[in-house]
């Protein structure tokens, strides 16, 4: 028999790609935060990087261990050679769709993406949270990777607010680039807080936020979400959701990821 937290956070995963936070762009409002440069680390030794991109079995090696991930509950973990061939979340709209890529880098079904392999895992922090954490590591050609990391610069610029829509509902959505340690050897970190309405009627904000790493040419993404629910407007325009305790955790893969890359 599931016991009652089981149940609580299979009910919470299954709402995930119904107010998953998909992007699309406009030209209303701007990023907060750091500077693109920001995200670089500027002691890092650009890495040459394999020969060939790092294997499935190489990048599950990179994710956390029970040891590693100290006050966190690892749910499940998997790891897949090539890109995904089917997205298991439902099909999403926005304008320009070039912005979708701040919602496909943190998943690990993005079928557009054309990684050589993929590796991930979901924890949650202690026992009683609802909402997880989704570590996704991605392995490319160096080149392919510096540009997907281009890529996302570009869409947390200019994704400042924006919509999106899916089978489940339409959401309205603003993003924000937040400072981010010197990890691997470039790094962002973005936060998008989303105001829903779902086809049943329902209202709510939920919100993601974002850490992603380049270690050679891997490409690791952290992801911490939650639903806030019917939320007062005046509380949401303070709401400023940091890493919090769960900083080390992101720290950690970027560090076993530079290492498995040669950097």
């Amino acid at each position: 028999m599931l016991t009652r937290k089981v149940r609580r956070r299979l009910s919470a995963a299954a709402l995930l790609p119904l107010l998953g936070l998909s992007t699309a762009c406009s030209d209303a409002g701007s990023p907060a935060g750091t500077a693109e440069a920001a995200g670089r680390n500027p002691v890092a030794t650009e890495t040459r990087g394999h020969a060939v991109p790092l294997t499935a079995a190489e990048l599950k090696a990179a994710l956390l261990t029970e040891a590693e991930a100290k006050g966190f509950t690892i749910t499940g973990s998997d790891s897949r050679v090539g890109a995904a061939a089917t997205d298991g979340r439902a099909a999403e709209a926005g304008e320009p769709t070039a912005c979708l890529v701040l919602r496909r880098t943190p998943s690990e079904y993005a079928p557009d993406r054309g990684e050589s392999a993929a590796a991930w895992s979901t924890m949650y922090l202690g026992d009683g949270a609802l909402w997880p954490r989704q570590t996704v590591l991605t392995s490319y050609p160096v080149d392919t990777a510096r540009a997907r990391m281009a890529e996302l610069r570009r869409a947390v610029k200019a994704c400042g607010r924006f919509h999106v829509r899916n089978a489940y509902g339409t959401g309205s959505v603003t993003t924000e680039t937040l400072p981010v340690p010197a990890l691997g050897e470039e790094a962002v970190r973005y936060r998008m807080l989303a105001r829903t309405k779902l086809r049943s009627g329902d209202r709510g904000y939920n919100y993601a936020l974002v850490t992603v790493v380049r270690a050679g040419g891997v490409i690791a993404s952290v992801e911490t979400s939650d639903v806030l629910g019917p939320f007062p407007a005046e509380q949401v325009k303070g709401f400023a959701p940091e890493p919090g305790p769960d900083e080390p955790m992101t720290s950690v893969p970027a560090e076993k990821v530079s290492k498995a890359a040669g950097a």
